[in-house]
């Protein structure tokens, strides 16, 4: 018999919790650690929409990785968006485990891999954050890497801040929300970032410092994760039935 905390146990050596940011709330949202587990949704952000899915299902637990409950909450109920989704899970018997900025940093995590997903090789750690840099296999340019991206992400539009004059070879990549550290950019000598989000202060000093940055949305820089994280558990746990929530999407829309 599978449990819960036989996950939970399985994702601390996967995605150690002493890698997360002091400020993160991560591991189990809901339910508890000897709970069996037969069925397994995996999703990037547990939405009503995920948590009714993992319902349909009959799953036993949601992984996702941003987290269930991120601020503290003063009561449950369903009049609240962010109550109400802890409110289905304890409800319909759904226990919630939620691996965030420890999945970020982690050597096989999310950063690593998008990092796949555009083809890097030789990566290294950008800074002392969880962004990576690497190499791609040949230089190119700016409008062909571009392009680049939008295939591997199954995107149609990204956003540009600065130029890449001299083509692209080295990358680094920061899934979801760049943290500001120019520096370690400039440290890298990356030749583009590929990454999730950024402010707009960050794009003028991105702009005058002759950085490059493509901006793909936090939703595509992370969700390449979802895949890789079911196919981990499956193979530690075959006897346990792990499925993608496909049906999650960009919060925005690109028209």
């Amino acid at each position: 018999m599978i449990t819960c905390g036989d996950v939970m146990d399985f994702l601390q050596e996967l995605a150690p919790a002493e890698l997360a940011e002091d400020w993160d709330n991560i591991g189990l949202m809901t339910g508890g650690r000897k709970r069996k587990v037969g069925r397994i949704l995996v999703c990037l952000d547990p939405t009503a929409d995920a948590l009714d899915k993992a319902a349909e299902i009959g799953a036993d637990l949601l992984v996702t990785h941003h987290s269930l409950i991120f601020k503290g909450l003063k009561s449950v109920n369903d009049d609240d968006i962010v109550e109400s989704r802890v409110y289905t899970a304890i409800s319909k018997g759904i226990s919630v485990i939620s691996a965030h900025t420890n999945l970020d940093y982690a050597d096989s995590g999310v950063n690593v891999q998008l990092a796949s997903v555009l083809g890097l090789c030789d990566l290294e750690v950008l800074g002392h954050g969880p962004g990576r840099v690497g190499m791609l296999k040949e230089r190119t340019d700016l409008e062909t890497f571009i392009s680049h991206v939008k295939t591997s992400l199954g995107i149609s539009h990204v956003r540009v801040a600065g130029n890449a004059a001299s083509g692209v070879r080295k990358v680094a990549v920061f899934g979801g929300s760049f943290d500001g550290d120019l520096d370690a950019v400039k440290r890298s000598c990356a030749d583009v970032v590929v990454t999730g989000e950024m402010k707009h202060h960050t794009a003028l000093d991105v702009r005058e410092a002759g950085l490059c940055f493509i901006v793909a949305s936090h939703f595509s820089t992370e969700r390449v994760v979802v895949p890789y994280l079911a196919s981990a558990i499956s193979g530690r746990f075959p006897s346990v039935e792990v499925i993608c929530f496909d049906q999650e999407k960009d919060p925005f829309i690109t028209y």
